[in-house]
């Protein structure tokens, strides 16, 4: 939390606070209505209210922690002894009925809290993706509190874009506003810590952009970057007018938040591990079960596979020991790196190369460029090359890296006469 936010008030003011809320702003609800008619059939020459002005006709209504909330006012001839006891009376009958509307509603809120928060705590320990996981908890939030939009973001650059989110009809624009990315002007500005933002106009690190769109109540929970795409954060807002994140509320949207993490570094870390299982160690390329789910994928596409076999790796490992051969295996794999073109280390000296959309000769080039590469690095290899075409040659990926391994080895053959 930050400066954006108010010290909470204490206990019994807050109870005093909701207590005089259902006084002054809903004095037509139950909890005020019927011991206020009551007590109008005990004085009927007096037209009974609730107001905020204190006077000789009216009794203090006085909140459980001791603050004067209202008064009931007693309009009319004066009061007789025994009337001003009636209307005393009343008022602490008022007062009892507020108090105890509020504490069960309190009593209520506080068990779906808590219903909440078990079902936000088991989401940490479900084997769901990050973004099943933010939707999944942002509908139990909706559910359990005044939202009226919330979405799991990624900051890129200077860009805010959308992952995921939950709305209400006050909300709905937000989607269509985030969905084409949000820009930004500062990204620094950006609060770096849990912020909740009663009134959101008045916030230093307020967006415009969400300003705009009637934001007025935010809460903005960074959960940190698991990953080099970006950091995430968790955005939920109140539209049109503020209103005060309680202290429950801000519990409930922390422990969200710390289950969305635990869900975003669960997949980076199972996505670093998936890559180191599919990266070849001593050049970094992808290795053969790379190449293989990679062919898997590329099934029913164009593109062209191209299997390399360098000559002269015995002889540098014969003559200069294996640690120089090891440098040759990383220079020569350092320069099949390409933009487009896809580079795999199969095992010993071999290499695979997959491009999706060059022309014929390209495969042949990227080889030609390595092996000079690696020739001006002091050793003295050279490299056969053989392609196949999907699915010019064969529909099958596999069968084309068959036949790419059937030409590279004719091609050897040719060199070695």
């Amino acid at each position: 939390m930050t400066a954006d936010r108010a010290a909470a008030p204490q206990a019994d003011d807050r109870l005093d606070m909701l207590c005089q809320h259902l006084l002054l702003d809903t004095p037509t609800g139950e909890a005020v209505r019927q011991p206020l008619t009551w007590a109008q059939t005990l004085l009927p020459d007096h037209h009974l209210q609730i107001t905020d002005q204190a006077s000789d006709q009216a009794e203090p209504l006085t909140g459980p922690g001791g603050s004067g909330l209202a008064a009931l006012q007693a309009a009319g001839p004066p009061l007789t002894a025994a009337q001003r006891q009636i209307l005393r009376g009343a008022a602490q009958a008022i007062m009892n009925s507020v108090t105890r509307h509020v504490l069960q509603d309190q009593l209520a809120q506080a068990m779906t809290f808590t219903a909440a928060m078990t079902d936000i705590h088991a989401l940490s320990a479900g084997p769901h993706t990050p973004t099943e996981t933010a939707a999944a908890a942002l509908h139990v939030l909706h559910r359990s509190m005044r939202i009226d939009w919330s979405g799991l973001l990624q900051l890129q650059g200077t860009h805010l874009t959308l992952v995921t989110d939950a709305t209400t009809p006050r909300g709905a624009h937000l989607t269509a506003l985030l969905t084409r990315r949000l820009g930004l002007g500062n990204p620094d500005a950006l609060p770096t810590a849990h912020t909740f933002h009663d009134d959101y106009t008045g916030s230093t690190s307020a967006i415009d952009h969400l300003l705009s769109a009637g934001v007025r109540s935010a809460a903005w929970l960074p959960l940190g970057t698991p990953d080099e795409q970006g950091p995430f954060v968790l955005l939920l807002t109140r539209q049109d007018e503020p209103a005060i994140w309680t202290a429950q509320e801000q519990h409930l949207l922390i422990a969200a938040a710390r289950s969305v993490s635990i869900a975003l570094e669960r997949d980076a870390t199972m996505q670093h591990l998936e890559r180191l299982a599919q990266t070849d160690p001593l050049t970094g390329l992808g290795n053969r079960r790379a190449l293989d789910e990679t062919l898997q994928a590329l099934e029913g596409q164009a593109f062209t596979l191209g299997v390399i076999d360098l000559n002269g790796m015995k002889r540098v490992n014969d003559e200069r020991g294996h640690a120089s051969g090891d440098d040759l295996l990383r220079t020569f794999a350092r320069h099949l790196r390409h933009e487009t073109i896809r580079a795999f280390r199969l095992g010993g000296d071999e290499y695979a190369l997959i491009d999706p959309d060059g022309p014929d000769d390209r495969l042949q080039d990227l080889t030609d460029h390595a092996v000079t590469a690696t020739q001006a690095a002091g050793f003295a290899i050279t490299a056969a090359l053989g392609t196949a075409r999907v699915p010019t040659d064969t529909r099958s990926p596999s069968r084309a890296l068959r036949l790419a391994d059937t030409r590279m080895y004719a091609h050897k053959r040719d060199d070695d006469r």
